[in-house]
């Protein structure tokens, strides 16, 4: 049983060409790169290539746990350099769909993130779970707004 989907939205403009800023996002050293050191993000295959139909497994720990658990990302959709979606196949969500995309605004692009989820258990999951996942995606995308934007292009 799931809590009830919610929706969290990021923008954020760097100033690189969409060309750039696609090569760095398809790479799994990027997610690893933009992830708080605290969520001790592990991307395992170094050498994957984004494709739709491709899975990717992180391993992660939400902020302050000790504990580490596998995620499993599907990739469904994607279009290069303008957008790609991917879901969560294995780990905690019961409803997690990410899209990124990429635009240009003149010699800048944006980025736009929307993710789509749900945390497990209704109402008590909802209740328990759901403020502190808005939390930390809020810090997760500060501070990757943060990485991005001193990042050299």
């Amino acid at each position: 049983m799931a809590g009830k989907r919610r929706v969290f939205k990021s923008s954020t403009n760097v100033p690189a060409d969409i060309q750039s800023v696609w090569e760095f996002h398809s790479k799994p050293a990027a997610l690893e790169a933009l992830s708080p050191a605290d969520m001790k993000v592990t991307v395992s295959d170094k050498n994957f290539t984004l494709s739709e139909g491709v899975s990717l497994m992180i391993w992660m720990s939400p902020k302050g746990a000790f504990i580490r658990f596998p995620w499993v990302s599907l990739f469904t959709s994607v279009t290069a350099p303008y957008t790609f979606t991917d879901i969560q196949t294995i780990g905690p969500f019961a409803h997690w769909r990410h899209t990124h995309s990429f635009v240009v605004s003149g010699d800048t692009t944006v980025i736009e993130d929307q993710i789509e989820y749900a945390v497990p258990g209704w109402f008590i999951g909802d209740w328990l779970i759901g403020a502190l996942v808005a939390r930390q995606l809020d810090e997760t995308f500060r501070y990757r707004r943060e990485r991005l934007m001193s990042h050299s292009w």
